[in-house]
């Protein structure tokens, strides 16, 4: 796993959108991943809370790279389907997504997420959410 760690870690270091949200890999296994995001004051929404959008973000990133893990070899993943429920608002400096696949088809990966706060008191669940990734034919970014 550790070079498959160090392949997405550089894919998402050059996709765009995922290094100005600064969603960094905390750790990769086959069918499960774990993200993290420190929130600065661009994640935050109006009242100070995460942005929703934030949140989903992370799920649909943990569940993809989840999926990707079991994927077959040569293909990539896509969203078909995210379902996000918010539980809590999020006021802490950190959120980590724990993406995990449920069931594994041959092209389709039916996966969930939960997304917790971390904070000096410890960590809660702020939002939950479940994801249908698709193995598709999209060329993968060269490293």
């Amino acid at each position: 796993m550790d070079h498959l760690h160090k392949y997405i870690n550089s894919r998402l270091r050059t996709n765009h959108f995922i290094k100005h949200m600064g969603i960094e890999l905390v750790s990769i296994s086959k069918g499960e991943a774990a993200l993290k995001i420190h929130i600065e004051n661009y994640h935050l929404q109006q009242n100070g809370f995460t942005h929703g959008g934030v949140t989903a973000t992370l799920c649909d990133v943990a569940t993809g790279i989840a999926a990707y893990t079991m994927a077959p070899e040569g293909k990539n993943v896509v969203t078909a389907d995210l379902k996000i429920s918010y539980l809590h608002p999020s006021t802490a400096n950190m959120i980590v997504a724990k993406g995990r696949v449920r069931k594994a088809g041959n092209l389709m990966f039916f996966c969930d997420a939960d997304v917790f706060d971390i904070t000096e008191e410890g960590e809660r669940l702020v939002a939950t959410a479940t994801a249908i990734m698709v193995a598709v034919d999209i060329p993968l970014a060269a490293s």
